[in-house]
């Protein structure tokens, strides 16, 4: 389970991991060097492209232990469960770098093939030794000592929780602290405070007699709070999260699990500072030409700047080229957005979409045609308030019209395109564009990232957001 203490744990094993593969490759050198059962090497001398070699080997290798599940507590935490993954990795680790060290003719420590082996052996072994007989042991200890024990809220029908309780207790007694049940008046603003004053980490929550929606509710604000919750149902077509199944004592639980994204969000940074500053330079001599276009065709500033709700409802202000008149009416918009997000209505144009709005300018039709006026939006990436893909960035009167489900989108940066773009763009709606975002949030990747850029592409050529 994903708690506080458990992303500790995380980390400490993190760090272990990689200071074993770091050492690993150095002692492999030193023994492929000095112990004298190899062929004499030519003179060596560890240079700093050596020292970036090693870092990027043990990046890499610790992203494939991350991607194949190895810091997921299921696993850290069960010993024989970790062997077969640490050893697969590895040795698909071990390919990759095989097949580098053929092609590579620059990097002499990617050329002494035997040294990668070496290494690849001696990590196997110490991670399978710190994980079945130091790690579990010690934060054994430490629970035993009251770190790192989780607090638990139980909701649902009281001889169902009762029953999950003592089973609970029975499958580590001295991890789970069971702060309270709730089995009457269940309701998400209730639950919010009991998670607040009962300072809880997780939730148990019994589907039997809760309403659909109120579950969805309640799943969507312990994804806001970041709690981890088990669901005990047969309410498997949630489309709100992946789902693992567990069992505590024979009791079979729906784990929607919080995947640790640490990986994927730095490799996406880097993706939208790189891509949005490589467009900007290019970008520039057209902004220009747009931006003397909007300033004859009508009075006002060339780029809108608009409050928008970002990532975990931080504000920021949008930047976009000017589309409309100065001075019109904003309530035009906000009763069309309120009425559609309540009533789920919308005029055949689309979703947010005014059809023949007066508001707009000539030229303004044009850039929204080729979604030309969003492109200022590349310094809102730049800065880091953005990216390049995500959910579309709201307005505040938008958000407050939310259910708490809804605001499960707000969980990661907005973007300047998204799965809705590229999945029917406008012509989808309110709850379905919502689902979209939030399958992207509990499944974002660089490559997803990629795939709706250049579908993006296309959908805009198509003047599919007309």
């Amino acid at each position: 389970m994903i708690t506080r203490t458990s992303k500790i744990k995380k980390y400490f094993i993190v760090f272990t991991d990689i200071t074993i593969i770091i050492l690993s490759y150095f002692f492999a050198l030193w023994f492929r060097l000095h112990s004298g059962l190899f062929s004499p090497a030519s003179h060596f001398a560890l240079t700093f492209e050596h020292l970036i070699t090693i870092f990027v080997v043990t990046f890499f290798q610790i992203y494939i232990l991350y991607e194949k599940g190895l810091y997921s507590e299921k696993y850290f935490l069960r010993r024989i469960k970790q062997i077969p993954i640490i050893i697969q990795s590895s040795l698909f680790a071990i390919i990759i770098l095989l097949f580098f060290s053929y092609v590579t003719k620059e990097n002499p420590f990617l050329e002494r093939r035997s040294v990668i082996v070496i290494a690849f052996f001696l990590e196997i072994i110490l991670m399978i030794f710190f994980r079945i007989f130091v790690f579990r042991k010690f934060f054994h200890v430490l629970l035993k000592k009251g770190i790192g024990k989780e607090n638990i809220l139980i909701i649902g029908k009281r001889e169902r929780a009762e029953r999950l309780k003592l089973s609970l207790l029975d499958f580590d007694r001295f991890r789970f602290v069971i702060k309270d049940i709730i089995s009457e008046n269940i309701n998400v603003d209730k639950i919010k405070k009991r998670v607040e004053d009962k300072d809880i980490d997780t939730i148990f929550l019994i589907e039997d007699g809760i309403e659909k929606n109120n579950i969805i509710n309640i799943i969507a604000l312990c994804k806001n709070k970041n709690l981890q919750i088990f669901l005990l149902s047969n309410m498997f077509d949630l489309a709100v999260s992946n789902v693992d199944l567990t069992t505590f004592e024979g009791i079979p639980v729906v784990e929607l699990t919080q995947k640790n994204m640490l990986v994927n969000i730095f490799f996406k940074r880097m993706m939208d500072i790189l891509l949005s500053l490589i467009l900007l330079i290019f970008l520039l001599p057209f902004f220009v030409i747009i931006g003397i276009m909007i300033k004859l065709d009508s009075k006002g500033h060339i780029f809108f700047l608009q409050e928008r709700i970002g990532k975990n409802g931080k504000k920021f202000k949008i930047i976009k080229f000017r589309t409309m008149y100065v001075n019109n009416d904003e309530n035009v918009h906000k009763e069309y957005v309120i009425k559609f997000i309540k009533e789920g209505k919308k005029d055949e144009s689309g979703i947010y979409k005014i059809k023949n709005d007066p508001r707009i300018t000539k030229v303004g039709k044009f850039l929204r045609k080729f979604s030309i006026d969003e492109f200022p939006q590349l310094i809102n990436v730049l800065k880091g308030e953005m990216s390049l893909v995500g959910p579309r960035p709201p307005i505040q009167y938008e958000v407050e019209n939310y259910d708490e489900w809804h605001k499960r989108r707000l969980s990661v940066k907005p973007g300047m395109t998204g799965m809705w773009q590229v999945s029917g763009r406008n012509k989808i709606g309110f709850e379905d564009m919502v689902l979209l975002d939030i399958y992207y949030v509990e499944n974002f990747n660089i490559w997803l990232d990629m795939v709706i850029l250049v579908k993006t592409f296309f959908v805009v050529l198509k003047r599919e957001g007309e």
